[in-house]
C-alpha cells in the first residue's frame, strides 16, 4: 500500500539533486498557485504576475542547488519578489518598451493604435519563424493560444519545467531579434 502523504520539499529537492528532473513537477505543482496569488498581489495584473511566476521557477530551476531544502518554500517566495521587484524597476526605467504581450502583437487597448500594431505583429511572427521549433512552439501555444504553462507543457509532451525554460530563452531570443533588426 502506498503512502497518501505526499513528499515532503527537502525530499522531492534531494531527488531532484540525485538527477531526478520529474521530482520538480510536484515541487512546482504544489507552489504554483500560492507564488501566482502572491505575485498577483504585489503586481496588480495578470499577465506581468504571469511572467514574473514563470521568471520565478526559471530562476528555482538555475539554482535550486544552492537552497537549503529546509527553506525552499521561502527561498522561492523571496525569488518571486525579487522577480516582482525586477519587474516593477523595469517597467519604470523603460515606460516605451512593449511588454511580452504587446512585442507579440496585441494592440494596444488604451490608444487603439491597430495599424502600428498590425505591422508590429507581422514582424513578430517573421521573427518567431526564425527560433528553433521548440522555443516557437511553447510561445505559439502561450501567447497566441492562450494556453496556461502546465497546459502548454501537455501539449508539448514536456516537463513544465523545460516548458518555462523554452519560453524563458525564446522570449530572451525574440527580443534580440527585434533589437537588431528594428531598433
Amino acid at each position: 500500500m502506498t503512502d497518501p502523504t505526499p513528499p515532503a520539499d527537502a525530499e522531492l529537492l534531494a531527488r531532484f539533486r540525485a538527477g531526478d528532473e520529474s521530482a520538480l513537477d510536484p515541487l512546482f505543482a504544489r507552489y504554483e498557485g500560492p507564488v501566482f496569488r502572491f505575485l498577483l498581489g504585489v503586481l496588480r495584473d495578470h499577465h506581468r504576475a504571469e511572467d514574473a511566476l514563470q521568471e520565478t521557477f526559471v530562476q528555482a530551476l538555475r539554482h535550486a542547488d544552492g537552497v537549503d531544502p529546509s527553506r525552499f518554500r521561502g527561498w522561492l517566495f523571496t525569488i518571486a519578489h525579487q522577480q516582482a521587484m525586477l519587474l516593477k524597476r523595469k517597467e519604470k526605467r523603460l515606460p516605451a518598451q512593449a511588454d511580452t504581450m504587446a512585442l507579440l502583437g496585441l494592440a494596444d487597448e488604451a490608444t487603439g493604435e491597430w495599424s502600428e500594431q498590425a505591422d508590429d505583429a507581422r514582424k513578430v511572427r517573421e521573427l518567431l519563424g526564425l527560433l528553433p521549433e521548440f522555443q516557437r512552439a511553447v510561445i505559439t501555444a502561450r501567447v497566441f493560444e492562450g494556453k496556461k504553462f502546465r497546459e502548454v507543457a501537455e501539449a508539448l509532451g514536456c516537463p513544465l519545467n523545460p516548458a518555462l525554460a523554452r519560453m524563458h530563452d525564446g522570449l530572451k531570443k525574440l527580443r534580440q531579434l527585434w533589437e537588431a533588426r528594428y531598433a
